[in-house]
C-alpha cells in the first residue's frame, strides 16, 4: 500500500510541474533561510557554555551614581579583591582580568601579541585546559607566562615550549619562563587571548594606585573580575554580604552597589544601560530567529495556498477513490505523503544551498560556522524537521482535499466551487504584510547605521591615526616635534585612553559646595595640551590648554554635562579636585559623544597631565596620501622605539567597531527581508499561473471580442495588486510602532520617516505586478483558437 501511495504521489507531482516546482523552491528557500539563522543563533547561544563550573561563575559589576542617574559598569575595584578572598567564604576563587598587548621576541622573531593579565586562579575558574604544564604552577615565578598552542608553534616550531625562555616587552624587555601551553581555545569563547601574564606584577609596575595606596582605590572601577561561588549559594544574600563588606572599605558612605551576574549570560546580555535587567546581543538573536520563523511560515503558506488552489484538479480523483471504498484517513495519508516528499526534496536542496553559501554567510557574520554533517543528532534533526514541516504544511490541504462531497463532485463532472478564495487572499495578505514590515525595518536599520556613521559627534574622527606610545612615554615632546615635520601631519596629541571609549566613571571629583550625601560620577581622561585642537572640540567658554605651558598641568576642561552636574552655567575659574589633583577649570567644551550613541552624554573632566598619557593620536590632512604619511610616521616611531612593533588604527574604524552588532543585524535582516519577498512572490507566481489557467477560456473570449493584452493584464492583475495594497495598509502601522520601539534603544537616533514606507510599499507592489504580470501576459498572448478548440 505504501508503495502505491508513493507511486501515485510521484505521478501527481510530475503531472503538476508548476505546483511542484514552486512548492519545492519556496520551501527550499524558506528552509535554507531558517537553517542559516538557526546555525547562527545556535553559535550565539553556545558562547561560554563549555566551562565545567559555568553555573557558579559570576562577573562582578558596579552600579554607581545618584538615584535617577544610576550607571552600571562592567568593572570592579581591584582593591576589593583581597578583602573578598579573606572575608567571604562563599567565594571559592576570584580572578582579576585586564586586557594586554605586549611584544614577544625570540631570536629574529618579534611580534605584537594580544592576551590578558590574570590572577593564578584564572585557569582554575575557567575551563581552558593546558596542553603542557600544571595549573597550580603557572605563576610560580614573577616572570612567568602561559602561551597558546599557536604561539608555541610560532616561536618554538616542532619542539616543546614548556620551560623555555622568551623575551617579553612590557615597560622593558625581560626574560619570561613559559610555565604552561594552552590547548586551542574553543571558537565559542568570549574570552579570547594568546597568552596569560601575572596580574600582580602588572598592577605593581603600572597602576600601583589601583591597590590600597589611596583612599579612593575602593571606588575606582578599573578591572574586570570573575568569581566562582560555592554550590547553591543564594545570590541575593551573597550580594547583601558583598555590599556590606564594600561599605566597610569605601572612604565614606556611598550609594554605590556591587552585584553579580552569571558569566554564561554576559555575552548575550552585556548592555546594562537600562539597569539590572540587561539587553544586548540577545535582542538581535530573538529578532533574527523570529524573522527566520516567519520566513519559514511564509514558505509553508505558499504550500497551503497552492495546494488548495489546485484542489479542483484533484476533486474527481478523490471522489472516485471514496466511491471505491477509500476512507478519509487513507486519502489524508496520501496527500500528506505528497507533502512530505516535497518537504524532503526541499530539504535536500536547502542543505546543499546552505553548504555552498556558508563561506559567504560566515564572511557576512564574522563567524566560522560549519554545518555539522558528522553529528548524528544533526542528521536526526534534519530528518525530523523535514517530516514536521511536511506535515505542518500539508495537513490543512490534506483534510480539505479529503473532505469533498462525492455526489456533488461527480454530479458537477469533477468541478467544485472554490470556497477558499477568502482564505487564500488572507494568506497572501499575511505573507506580504510580513514582507513589507521586514523591508521597512531593514531600511530603518540602515538609516540608523548611516546616522551613526555620519552624525556630527562634536569631535573629529576622520583621518586620525592612533597608536600606543609604549616605550616613547617620557619622550613625547621630541617625538611630537618630529611627527609635526612630516608633510601631511596636521596635529598630534597624547591621551590616556580613546576619547570615544571613555568609560571610567568615578566619584573622585570634588568642588566647593558639592552635596556631601551625593555621589556624582564623572568620566576622567588625561591628555596633553593639543587635545582639543587635534580632535577639533569646540571651546564654549574660557580657553583650551596652552601649548608649551607647564602651568597648564593639572588644570581642567569640563563638558556641558559636567557643568550641569556641578550645578553652574559658567564653571571657569572654579577649583576642582580630581583623583587628589587640585587645579582650576580653565575651559568649558561643547558636549561630544564619548561613548556609544545608545548612551546619553555623561559628565567628562579632561586633565592636562601629559606624563600619564599612553596613546598618540595623529591627524592627517585629507588631501595627503595616507600610505605615504603612515610610512613616514613609522620611520619616526622606529627611531624612538626599538622593542615594540608599530601598530596603528584609524579612529573612525575604532568608532565603527562599536556598532558591529547593529551592522550585522542590518545585513542579515536585509538578506531575509529579500528572501521573504522572493518566497511570497513565488507563491504569487503559482497562484497567478493557476488563475490564468482557470480563466484561459474567459481570456480567449475577451480577445475575440477585441480586448487588448494590456487591458487583460490590468483586469487580471487588479485583484492581486489590491491584496498587496491591503497588506501595505496593515503593515505600515506595525512597522512604524516596532521601528519606534527599536530605535528607542538608542539615546540618539533617527525619526521614523515616510521614505522607508514608500520604498517598501512601492517595491512590494512592483515586484508583485511583475510576478503576476508574467503569468497573465503569457495567457493573454495565447492564441484564442488553441484554447477554445481544447474546450
Amino acid at each position: 500500500m505504501i508503495r502505491n501511495y508513493l507511486k501515485i504521489a510521484f505521478r501527481n507531482l510530475i503531472k503538476n510541474k508548476v505546483f511542484t516546482t514552486v512548492n519545492i523552491l519556496g520551501l527550499a528557500f524558506g528552509i535554507a533561510c531558517f537553517a542559516f539563522i538557526s546555525l547562527w543563533v545556535w553559535d550565539e547561544l553556545r558562547q561560554d557554555q563549555f566551562h565545567d563550573n559555568g553555573d557558579n561563575i559570576f562577573q562582578l559589576f558596579g552600579e554607581v551614581g545618584p538615584d535617577g542617574e544610576r550607571l552600571i559598569r562592567p568593572y570592579f575595584p581591584s582593591a576589593m579583591v583581597e578583602p573578598i578572598i579573606d572575608q567571604l567564604p562563599e567565594v571559592e576563587k576570584i580572578t582579576r582580568v585586564f586586557p594586554s598587548k605586549v611584544v614577544f621576541s625570540k631570536d629574529a622573531f618579534k611580534f605584537s601579541e594580544s592576551g590578558l593579565y590574570v590572577d593564578s586562579s584564572f585557569l582554575k575558574i575557567f575551563n581552558f585546559p593546558l596542553k603542557e604544564g600544571v595549573v597550580e604552577n603557572i605563576f610560580r615565578e614573577t616572570h612567568s607566562v602561559v602561551i597558546s598552542a599557536q604561539l608555541a608553534e610560532k616561536y618554538f616550531p616542532g619542539e616543546s615550549a614548556l620551560g623555555k625562555y622568551i623575551e617579553v616587552v612590557q615597560k622593558e624587555k625581560q626574560q619570561y619562563i613559559i610555565t604552561g601551553v594552552l590547548k586551542s581555545l574553543p571558537g565559542y569563547s568570549s574570552l579570547s587571548f594568546d597568552y596569560l601574564l601575572p596580574y600582580d606584577k602588572f598592577e605593581a609596575e603600572t597602576h600601583p594606585w589601583w591597590g590600597k595606596s589611596n583612599r579612593w582605590a575602593f571606588t575606582n572601577y578599573n578591572i574586570t573580575a570573575y568569581a566562582q561561588l560555592q554550590d547553591n549559594i543564594n545570590t541575593e544574600d551573597f550580594e547583601a554580604k558583598l555590599n556590606s563588606l564594600f561599605q566597610k572599605y569605601v572612604p565614606e558612605e556611598t550609594a554605590d552597589e556591587i552585584f553579580i551576574y552569571p558569566f554564561e549570560e554576559v555575552y548575550l546580555h552585556s548592555d546594562f544601560s537600562n539597569g539590572r535587567v540587561p539587553t544586548g546581543r540577545i535582542e538581535y538573536v530573538k529578532l533574527l530567529f523570529f524573522i527566520a520563523l516567519i520566513v519559514l511560515l511564509i514558505a509553508c503558506i505558499n504550500f497551503i495556498n497552492l495546494s488548495t488552489a489546485i484542489a479542483h484538479k484533484r476533486a474527481k480523483e478523490v471522489s472516485l477513490r471514496k466511491t471505491a471504498g477509500a476512507k478519509k484517513g487513507q486519502i489524508v495519508f496520501q496527500f500528506l505523503t505528497e507533502s512530505i516528499i516535497i518537504s524532503a526534496f526541499a530539504f535536500i536542496i536547502a542543505i546543499a544551498f546552505v553548504e555552498v553559501l556558508m563561506p559567504s554567510f560566515n564572511l557576512l557574520t564574522q563567524k566560522a560556522i560549519v554545518v555539522p554533517f558528522s553529528s548524528v543528532g544533526f542528521i536526526l534533526l534534519l530528518v525530523g524537521s523535514a517530516l514536521i514541516i511536511g506535515l505542518l504544511a500539508g495537513i490543512y490541504p490534506a483534510f480539505f482535499l479529503s473532505s469533498f462531497d462525492v455526489a456533488k463532485t461527480l454530479k458537477s463532472n469533477g468541478s467544485i466551487s472554490d470556497g477558499l478564495k477568502g482564505l487564500r487572499k488572507g494568506l497572501v495578505i499575511f505573507q506580504f504584510t510580513l514582507s513589507i514590515v521586514f523591508i521597512v525595518f531593514t531600511l530603518l536599520v540602515f538609516d540608523q547605521i548611516d546616522f551613526i556613521q555620519n552624525k556630527e559627534l562634536g569631535i573629529r574622527k576622520n583621518n586620525i591615526v592612533r597608536h600606543a606610545l609604549n616605550g616613547i612615554r617620557g619622550k613625547q615632546d621630541t617625538y611630537k616635534s618630529e611627527l609635526l615635520q612630516i608633510p601631511g601631519v596636521e596635529s598630534v596629541t597624547f591621551t590616556e585612553q580613546d576619547p570615544f571609549g571613555t568609560d571610567n566613571a568615578n566619584a573622585g571629583v570634588f568642588w566647593q559646595g558639592k552635596p556631601e550625601d551625593t555621589d556624582i560620577f564623572f568620566n576622567v581622561i588625561q591628555v596633553d595640551q593639543d587635545f582639543t585642537e587635534t580632535f577639533e572640540i569646540e571651546i564654549l567658554e574660557g580657553k583650551a590648554f596652552e601649548k608649551n605651558n607647564a602651568s597648564d598641568q593639572k588644570t581642567f576642561l569640563v563638558n556641558e554635562s559636567a557643568a550641569r552636574a556641578i550645578m553652574t552655567e559658567n564653571p571657569i575659574g572654579m577649583d576642582l579636585t580630581v583623583w587628589g589633583h587640585e587645579g582650576k577649570i580653565v575651559g568649558l567644551i561643547k558636549d561630544y559623544h564619548h561613548q556609544s550613541l545608545a548612551q546619553a552624554i555623561e559628565p567628562v573632566v579632561i586633565i592636562c597631565n601629559p606624563p600619564e598619557t599612553w596613546n598618540a593620536f595623529i591627524s592627517i590632512a585629507a588631501d595627503q596620501s595616507k600610505k605615504d604619511v603612515l610610512k613616514a610616521i613609522q620611520s619616526v616611531y622606529s627611531k624612538y622605539e626599538d622593542e615594540y612593533v608599530f601598530e596603528y588604527n584609524f579612529v573612525d574604524d575604532l568608532y565603527q567597531q562599536k556598532y558591529s552588532d547593529i551592522d550585522t543585524a542590518g545585513k542579515l535582516s536585509s538578506v531575509f527581508a529579500v528572501a521573504a519577498i522572493i518566497i511570497s512572490c513565488l507563491g504569487l507566481f503559482g497562484l497567478s499561473a493557476f488563475v490564468a489557467e482557470q480563466k484561459s477560456k474567459e481570456t480567449s473570449i475577451r480577445k475575440v471580442l477585441g480586448a487588448s493584452e494590456v487591458s487583460l493584464l490590468i483586469l487580471f492583475s487588479k485583484g492581486f495588486t489590491t491584496l498587496v495594497i491591503v497588506s501595505f495598509i496593515i503593515a505600515a502601522p506595525i512597522a512604524f510602532f516596532y521601528g519606534k520601539y527599536w530605535l528607542s534603544n538608542y539615546a540618539y537616533h533617527i525619526e521614523v520617516g515616510v521614505m522607508p514606507f514608500i520604498i517598501a510599499g512601492g517595491s512590494a507592489i512592483s515586484i508583485a505586478l511583475l510576478t503576476v504580470g508574467y503569468s497573465t501576459l503569457k495567457a493573454a498572448l495565447t492564441k484564442p483558437i488553441d484554447v477554445l478548440k481544447e474546450s
